[in-house]
């Protein structure tokens, strides 16, 4: 059975959206659905029908649902990630680390994690990517190192900063410490000239409109 000719185009459309949230390439995509990249190329152009099986098999690869694929409305919520089901990292450096974003928010990932007294992310700095990453300390006294820079954060104090940049955490309490960490795969374009950018009116403010819209994005 094949999707008609007149869903095509939206399908395919929808298809490529979603496999971009998803940060994968054709090529990706069609490894994970057990099709060609040819095949995957033709169905977001809306240039050939797709079966059921196949359909079923590339929405699973994007981290929808096959009716969330047809739909023409995206879907406004996601299913209840239950406390018990949220996949757990432990460290033997005394940090646990919690996932509680899940599919298709491939471009933000939010994590809890749990510090013992002198738990760390490890003994190094260490790098990935190239996102966008908030570390927001909940309970207890973190240190918190990029680059050159030492940071000391308590409950409710947030620290900003690029994942390429080495960066480490380490409990430098007397108590177990808790904090999220907020990643933003998506970096909006740098301005080759920040000079250019037209300061606030109010008295005393000079960040940039444009700047104002890259927190909210983080």
């Amino acid at each position: 059975m094949l999707v008609t000719a007149v869903e095509d185009d939206a399908l395919g459309a929808r298809l490529r959206s979603a496999r971009r949230r998803a940060r994968l390439s054709t090529r990706e995509l069609a490894e994970r659905a057990g099709v060609s990249a040819g095949f995957v190329s033709q169905v977001e152009t809306g240039k050939r029908g797709v079966s059921v099986s196949a359909l079923k098999r590339l929405a699973d690869a994007v981290g929808l649902s096959a009716a969330e694929l047809l739909s023409e409305r995206p879907p406004v919520s996601r299913q209840v990630l239950r406390a018990a089901e949220r996949p757990v990292f432990e460290s033997e450096t005394g940090l646990t680390k919690l996932l509680l974003s899940r599919t298709p928010l491939q471009q933000l990932e939010v994590y809890v994690g749990r510090f013992e007294v002198g738990g760390s992310t490890g003994e190094e700095p260490y790098s990935h990517d190239d996102a966008q990453e908030m570390f927001h300390v909940v309970a207890g006294h973190v240190e918190f190192t990029v680059g050159d820079d030492a940071f000391v954060l308590g409950p409710g104090d947030t620290l900003e900063y690029l994942s390429a940049v080495p960066h480490r955490a380490v409990n430098v309490g007397a108590t177990p410490a808790e904090a999220f960490w907020i990643t933003s795969h998506f970096s909006p374009p740098v301005d080759p000239n920040p000079a250019s950018a037209r300061p606030s009116q109010h008295t005393g403010q000079h960040t940039s409109q444009a700047h104002l819209q890259e927190g909210r994005q983080s």
